[in-house]
């Protein structure tokens, strides 16, 4: 059985469900004195839980730190205690006070505090377990592909060393556990499905689609059966580049660990989306600069920030995508690029333009960054452009100043031939021919012009789709940071032929 789903992190991934539900046996009320010492032991426990999540998570400390604090607020106890008080128990006291405080999250007008009502769930759910005595660490002891109704960050830290991909029925983009789930490389999606445990199944991001008891057929489609002869690390791939797509620094750390060469699309407009308001020039400067330094000699392209109607910021005005976008936002723009040349210390960082139609968008947002380099005296940037739209790759000869060419296949392909991500995959093999063919053109004006030629859309992490990018002498493919195993096994088949 095939299912659609929503896609919170990337990722392509096989194997064995587990559901996890969380039955509560509630006790009933006996007196104030014994409701308050159990709402006290409670916190007592949820915060000894807490630290030693933290020693064991230090990359995670900072998060969960957060979460001890609010515990401990000695406002949550006296709101409590005062409504144990008024004869509440204390399980619906603890849920009438962090459920205001959800609410008026809820009510903001920003996306950003919105989704960070989750985290507060998160420790009222903790609290109330510990409540109750709730156990919920029955789950074996092996790897699988959660499914759970909502995913708490609690959750997913005491299992993130067996869970290798979440099916969950709701969730945020840009709530905690989500974020985390990019950072551990894990794919998230959401969709209400009821899987019981031990079915098998196949969780493919790039298609939006779970499949639940996968034929033999479907495991040879998407080459899971010989994926364990490839590693998680680069192999050797001399004059190849293995670049990875990233949203945020947390990403990096795989990215470091698998060995990837760089970072061919730096999504910054998904930075954008933690504050309900503009980042200044500063915090977007210590956000690059970190990325720049963590990744040392190694080049970093920063797609400057891509918003439209699928990922609308309340600060942001919208309209049409690509240059538009930059035009309708000019201090917005101006404080992004000044901040990547301010963090371009090595001179490993690229700047790299979306949705771009005509050589003249392309020369506009160019000189733009000129003037901004030279009035601050700054070192022009390597500058480059996504090729995600039919009349950039019609008249790709015009693009003559290009630094660089990245091929985002998913607008592209939608572009040209009306293929959206949730489309099937027979339909996206269907026109692949037609897209090589037409890429052929793109990668021979590269040549001829010495231009770095990149794919960083989904399809470079689809192992048939990769394999004939490489036969055209498209020699750099960029894709997610958990997807190294598919770029091994692209280059192995490749060097095969």
């Amino acid at each position: 059985m095939n299912y659609k789903v929503d896609v919170l992190s990337d990722g392509y991934v096989y194997g064995k469900c587990e559901p996890l539900h969380i039955d509560i046996d509630y006790s009933n009320f006996k007196s104030i004195e014994s409701e308050v010492v159990k709402f006290d032991l409670a916190i007592e426990k949820t915060i000894k839980q807490l630290n030693e999540l933290k020693e064991l998570n230090p990359d995670l400390s900072d998060y969960i730190m957060m979460e001890i604090l609010i515990v401990s607020d000695s406002s949550l106890s006296y709101h409590v205690h005062r409504l144990i008080n008024n004869s509440l128990c204390a399980r619906d006291a603890v849920e009438r006070v962090l459920d205001e405080h959800i609410n008026s999250i809820n009510a903001s007008q920003s996306i950003y505090l919105r989704e960070r009502s989750q985290d507060i769930e998160d420790i009222k759910g903790r609290i109330i377990y510990n409540l109750e005595n709730v156990k919920f660490d029955d789950l074996k002891n092996e790897k699988y592909i959660l499914v759970i109704d909502e995913l708490f960050p609690s959750i997913l830290i005491q299992r993130r060393k067996n869970i290798i991909g979440i099916i969950a029925k709701k969730g945020g983009y840009t709530s905690h556990a989500s974020i985390m789930c990019r950072s551990f490389g894990i794919p998230l999606v959401i969709g209400d499905i009821d899987i019981e445990s031990s079915t098998e199944v196949i969780i493919d991001t790039r298609r939006q689609m779970v499949i639940t008891n996968p034929t033999s057929d479907d495991l040879d489609r998407y080459n899971m059966n010989h994926l364990d002869d490839c590693l998680n690390v680069a192999i050797p791939h001399d004059g190849y580049l293995f670049l990875a797509n990233i949203s945020n620094n947390a990403e990096i750390d795989m990215v470091l660990e698998n060995n990837f060469d760089g970072i061919g699309l730096y999504r910054t407009e998904m930075i954008f989306m933690n504050l309900d308001r503009p980042y200044t020039l500063e915090e977007q400067y210590k956000i690059y600069l970190e990325a720049v330094e963590r990744m040392k000699d190694r080049p970093i392209v920063f797609r400057t920030f891509d918003i439209s109607e699928d990922k609308r910021i309340e600060y942001v005005k919208t309209g049409s995508r690509g240059i538009k976008n930059y035009i309708d936002n000019p201090e917005i723009f101006e404080n992004q690029v000044t901040a990547i040349m301010m963090a371009n210390r090595n001179k490993s960082a690229r700047i790299m333009f979306p949705m771009i139609e005509t050589n003249a968008d392309f020369e506009y947002l160019r000189d733009w960054v000129l003037r901004i380099s030279k009035m601050n005296n700054f070192k022009m940037p390597i500058i480059g452009m996504m090729l995600e739209t039919k009349s950039a790759l019609e008249n790709i000869s015009d693009f003559v100043k290009t630094d660089f060419i990245s091929v985002g296949t998913n607008d592209l392909t939608k572009d040209v031939f009306g293929i959206e991500r949730t489309n099937s995959y027979e339909m996206v093999v269907e026109h692949v021919k037609d897209l090589i063919n037409l890429l052929k053109p793109v990668v021979e004006f590269c040549k001829r012009n010495n231009k770095s030629l990149s794919v960083c859309g989904e399809l470079a992490s689809i192992v048939d789709i990769a394999y004939n990018f490489y036969k055209i002498g498209i020699r750099n493919l960029s894709v997610s940071p958990s997807m190294m195993k598919m770029l091994n096994k692209s280059y192995k088949k490749y060097n095969k032929q």
